[in-house]
C-alpha cells in the first residue's frame, strides 16, 4: 500500500529455536523438528501464512522465520534498516537464517572438446586443466522485523489500489481467470463439489450461485490443481501423485494465494495434514513444500501483475470519465447532468461563446472522439481541450511556455487572497501619487493563451471582457490587471491603466524569479555519472550470489541474460538487479525485476532512491524495455490494424455529424 506503514503492532517477543546454538547443525537440527511440528492443522496454517508474506524465501528460511516471529511481514539485517532511516530497538532478539557462503575449490577435470568428449594428449590419455569451482555453502545470519524497529515510515509492498482492486469482485475473477492456464465456466454441479478442474476437457468448472469469498476461494484452488496437477502434463514428466497429495498442494496453494490478498482464510483447516505428512520421508515433505512455495509465489506474482493492470485500467477509464466534463467546460459547454442519462449525454453552450446548439452523445467515448476531432479544428481550443485530457504532454504551463520563447500572452490579476493590495482597480496616477510600486509579487497569473499575429492589446481587452476563453476563471480584465505579450521573442508588461496601457520595464524580470526561472540550481548530470550504477543478473533474488550470478552489465546485458536463465531451477526466483556505487549511504546492491514484477513501487519506499536519480533513470530504462518486450510477444496484424483504423475513421466521422444539431 502507498500509505505509510508506522507499524506499532503489539510486540511479540521472538521465540527460541528448538535447539539452542547458533552453529550449523543446531540450526539443522531446529529445522528438523520445526518439519516435524509443522504438520498440525494449526501449526501448519501459520506456516503458510508466512510463506505467503516471504514466498520468494526458501523453504528452510520460510521456515525458521515461521518458527521464531510467525507474526513478521517485512524482515532485513540490521545495516539494511539503518540504511532506510530505521533502527532495531534496544534488546529486540533477531531473527535466524541461513545465507550463502559459498567457497572456492581449485581442482583439476578433464578439457572437453565441442562435442563434449574428453581431449587426448600425446600418450592417449585425456588432457586435463585447473579449474575454479564453486562450492555451495550456508552460514547463519540474523535479520530483524519491520515490527522490531523505529524510524522512518516505510511504504508497504502491495499498492493501495491493489487492496481496492481484491475488493473489486468482477476484477479479481477477471484476475484469477487471467493466470489460469485453462477456462473457467460456472455451472450447476450435482453433489456438494464447489468445483473442479477437468484434465480431459481442460476447464474449470465452478458451482453458480456461491458468495463471492467462496467463489473466489475455489477459483484459486481449481487453478492451483490446473497448473499441478495437469493428467496429461503430470504422465509427460513421469510424476505419479496420490488424490490427498493433490488436495493438499492445491488447498495449500489457495490457502497461500488467499491469505496474500487478504481473502477471509478462517474456513480453511487442515485435519488430514498429519495423517498425509506421516508416511512421507523428509525428502518427499520438501518436495511438496517447494512445490507449494514456487506456485504459491508464482501465483501471487501474477495475480498482482494483473490486479494492478486491470485496476489501473479501470481507474484511468474513471479519471477519463471525470476530464471529460472540464473539457468540455473548455470547449464552451456545460454538462446538462439533470437531462442526461447513459445513453443521452446532453451539453448545453455555456452562453457566453458564439457557438449554439445543444450536443447530444449515445456515449462517453463518443464525447471523448469529438473533443479529440472537431474541436482540435480551432488551435486555441484545441490547447485548453489538450490541457485538460492528456496534461502528460505538458511539461510546462502556458505561461512557462510564453517564458520559454513561444508567441504567447499571459494575464495576470492581483492575489488579494494573500494579502489586501491597496491600488487594486486603480489608475497607475493613483500607485505613483501614493508612493506605490507595481510588483509580480502581488500577483497571479489567471490565463496564458496563444497570441496570434492579428491580436493586439486593445483586442485581448475585448476578448477578456465580451468573449472570454471557455476556461478563463477570473474576472473581466480591469484596471490595475496586467498583461505579458511575448512577439518575436520580445517580452514586454503592460498595466492595464484607466485609459490604455502603461509599461512596466521590470514585471518580467520580477516574474521570472518568482517562477525560479534563472535559477541557478545545479543539477545530477546522469550521464556523466552512469558509471556510478551497474545491473547484475541472479538465478536466486533471495541470495544473488546462490547459483549463477552475472555483474557490471548494463540494462540492456542483464534482460538478455535474464531471458537465458530457465526458471524451472530450485534455487530461487531469477532477478535483475542494481549495484549502486556513488557515494551515497545507500550504495549497494539491490532488486529492480524479480520473476516478472518491476520493484518500482519497493524501491521508491526508500527515500534514498526515491530521490536519487540514477536510480530512478533505472526504473524509467527497465520500464521502457518490459514495454517494448511486451510489444514484441503480442505482434499486432498491421494489415487487420489499419483496416480497423480505416473503419473507425468513418465512424468518428459519422459521430461527428450526428452529433451536433
Amino acid at each position: 500500500m502507498n500509505r505509510e506503514n508506522n507499524i506499532e503492532a503489539v510486540q511479540s517477543a521472538t521465540i527460541p529455536l528448538p535447539v539452542a546454538g547458533k552453529d550449523m547443525n543446531s540450526i539443522l537440527k531446529s529445522l528438523e523438528t520445526g518439519v516435524e511440528n509443522i504438520f498440525t492443522g494449526d501449526k501448519y496454517a501459520q506456516y503458510l501464512q508466512t510463506m505467503s508474506k516471504f514466498h520468494r524465501y526458501s523453504f528452510n528460511n520460510t521456515l525458521l522465520i515461521a518458527m521464531q516471529r510467525p507474526d513478521a511481514t517485512l524482515v532485513t539485517g540490521y545495516r539494511n534498516w539503518q540504511s532506510m532511516g530505521r533502527q532495531v530497538k534496544k534488546g529486540e532478539k533477531g531473527i535466524t537464517i541461513l545465507a550463502p557462503a559459498p567457497i572456492k575449490r581449485k581442482r583439476e577435470q578433464e578439457i572437453l572438446d565441442q562435442n563434449h568428449k574428453p581431449l587426448l594428449d600425446a600418450d592417449g590419455k585425456p588432457r586435463t586443466e585447473e579449474v575454479e569451482v564453486v562450492i555451495p555453502r550456508f552460514k547463519p545470519t540474523t535479520v530483524f522485523d519491520i515490527s522490531q524497529t523505529d524510524g522512518e515510515p516505510i511504504e508497504t509492498l502491495a499498492p493501495e489500489e491493489l487492496t481496492e482492486a481484491v475488493a473489486d469482485y468482477d476484477l479479481f475473477m477477471e484476475a484469477i481467470t487471467a493466470v489460469s492456464p485453462v477456462p473457467i465456466r460456472f455451472d450447476e454441479i450435482a453433489g456438494e463439489a464447489k468445483g473442479y478442474y477437468h484434465s480431459g476437457d481442460k476447464e474449470i468448472v465452478i458451482q453458480k450461485g456461491m458468495s463471492e469469498s467462496q467463489t473466489i476461494k475455489t477459483a484459486i484452488h481449481e487453478t492451483g490443481h490446473a497448473r499441478l496437477h495437469d493428467k496429461d502434463i503430470m504422465e509427460k514428466q513421469g510424476i505419479e501423485k496420490d488424490r490427498l497429495t493433490k488436495e493438499v498442494e492445491a488447498e495449500s496453494v489457495a490457502y497461500c494465494v488467499c491469505s496474500a490478498f487478504g481473502v477471509d482464510t478462517s474456513e480453511y483447516s487442515f485435519p488430514y495434514i498429519a495423517g498425509w505428512s506421516s508416511n512421507r520421508d523428509m525428502k518427499e515433505l520438501k518436495s511438496s513444500m517447494d512445490i507449494i512455495r514456487k506456485t504459491a509465489g508464482e501465483m501471487i506474482d501474477e495475480l498482482s501483475d494483473n490486479l494492478q493492470e486491470l485496476f489501473a485500467e479501470k481507474k484511468q477509464f474513471l479519471e477519463s470519465e471525470q476530464k471529460l466534463i472540464p473539457a468540455m467546460e473548455a470547449a464552451g459547454y456545460h454538462f446538462d447532468e439533470l437531462e442526461s442519462t447513459d445513453g443521452n449525454l446532453r451539453f448545453l453552450p455555456d452562453g457566453i461563446h458564439e457557438i449554439g446548439g445543444v450536443m447530444i452523445s449515445d456515449s462517453w467515448n463518443d464525447v471523448k472522439e469529438w473533443l479529440e476531432g472537431v474541436v482540435l479544428e480551432d488551435p486555441d481550443t484545441a490547447e485548453r481541450v489538450e490541457r485538460v485530457m492528456h496534461p502528460e504532454r505538458y511539461g510546462k504551463t502556458s505561461e512557462e511556455l510564453m517564458f520559454a520563447g513561444e508567441e504567447r500572452y499571459a494575464l495576470y490579476q492581483l492575489n488579494t487572497e494573500s494579502k489586501d493590495v491597496p491600488y487594486e482597480f486603480m489608475g497607475m496616477d493613483f500607485v505613483k501619487d501614493h508612493g506605490m510600486e507595481v510588483t509580480a509579487a502581488d500577483y497571479k497569473c489567471v490565463y496564458s493563451g496563444i497570441l496570434h499575429d492579428s491580436v493586439s492589446l486593445d483586442e485581448l481587452y475585448s476578448i477578456f471582457n465580451q468573449n472570454h476563453p471557455a476556461d478563463f476563471k477570473g474576472h473581466s480584465m480591469s484596471v490595475s490587471d496586467v498583461v505579458i505579450v511575448n512577439r518575436d521573442g520580445d517580452m514586454k508588461a503592460y498595466y492595464v491603466d484607466s485609459f490604455g496601457f502603461t509599461d512596466l520595464p521590470d514585471f518580467v524580470r520580477q516574474r521570472q524569479e518568482v517562477l525560479g526561472i534563472e535559477s541557478t540550481e545545479s543539477h545530477l548530470d546522469v550521464g556523466e555519472t552512469s558509471s556510478c550504477i551497474s545491473f547484475y543478473v541472479a538465478e536466486c533474488s533471495e541470495f544473488p550470489v546462490l547459483g549463477e550470478f552475472h555483474q557490471d552489465l548494463t540494462l540492456e546485458q542483464a534482460f538478455e541474460i535474464f531471458d537465458q536463465i530457465q526458471g524451472s531451477r530450485m534455487n530461487g526466483i531469477k532477478s535483475i538487479g542494481f549495484n549502486l556505487q556513488d557515494g551515497s549511504d545507500n550504495e549497494g546492491m539491490f532488486d529492480l525485476y524479480v520473476g516478472r514484477t518491476l520493484q518500482k513501487d519497493i524501491i521508491n519506499s526508500i527515500p534514498g532512491y526515491r530521490d536519487n536519480k540514477l536510480v530512478q533513470k533505472a526504473i524509467s530504462d527497465a520500464e521502457k524495455i518490459i514495454e517494448k518486450r511486451q510489444a514484441k510477444k503480442e505482434k499486432p496484424d498491421i494489415k487487420k490494424s489499419e483496416e480497423l483504423q480505416k473503419e473507425n475513421k468513418t465512424k468518428s466521422q459519422h459521430r461527428r455529424e450526428a452529433m451536433s444539431l
